[in-house]
């Protein structure tokens, strides 16, 4: 499966601008240098279009790429009590999204493990990344594209929407839609 294949089946609602962000998990390469070329790439083709690519983490079994739209996820980071929770795990009380990136990608590698406050990067609220965290993962009410702890009526709706853009993104470059004219400016 080649990345614009990933990208339509485990980003659809984030190229659809239904989501702020996906992660997408890679299969490592021999070189970093080829999955640097292919966003730099990326980036420069999708960034007009309100897309951004970065590379959050990278291991000897994977690399992990964020894909996001960074005006949905600056404003949801600017929300004071997304900032108050954020500042709990070290992110400085600025709203700016770049450092706030750098940052996520320091507590990457500084545990060797997925930072549970991530979600919030993914757009989750913020209700279901504290429960994540407090019941450590278990006890959710409903699991789908995370595990919801709050409003599990509202994140069906979302999952079903979800679902939705991926078959239909799917289907479409199956028969020949490119990536491109599916991402949504």
């Amino acid at each position: 499966m080649n990345i614009d294949e990933l990208l339509i089946y485990h980003c659809s609602p984030t190229l659809a601008g239904l989501k702020m962000g996906s992660l997408l998990c890679l299969p490592r390469r021999e070189s970093l240098d080829d999955y640097e070329r292919i966003i730099d790439t990326y980036n420069h083709k999708y960034n007009p279009k309100g897309l951004h690519f970065r590379l959050l983490f990278c291991c000897p079994q994977r690399t992990l790429l964020y894909v996001y739209r960074p005006e949905k996820v600056a404003a949801y980071i600017r929300q004071h009590h997304i900032r108050s929770f954020l500042h709990q795990y070290g992110y400085a009380p600025c709203t700016d999204l770049n450092a706030s990136l750098d940052h996520l990608v320091s507590r990457f590698a500084e545990g060797g493990c997925f930072p549970h406050e991530s979600g919030i990067f993914l757009g989750y609220p913020l209700e279901d990344v504290c429960g994540f965290i407090t019941h450590k993962g278990n006890c959710a009410k409903l699991c789908g594209y995370w595990k919801v702890y709050g409003d599990a009526d509202k994140a069906v709706r979302l999952f079903r929407q979800f679902d939705s853009c991926r078959k239909d993104y799917v289907n479409r470059f199956a028969v020949g839609t490119t990536l491109e004219s599916l991402i949504i400016a």
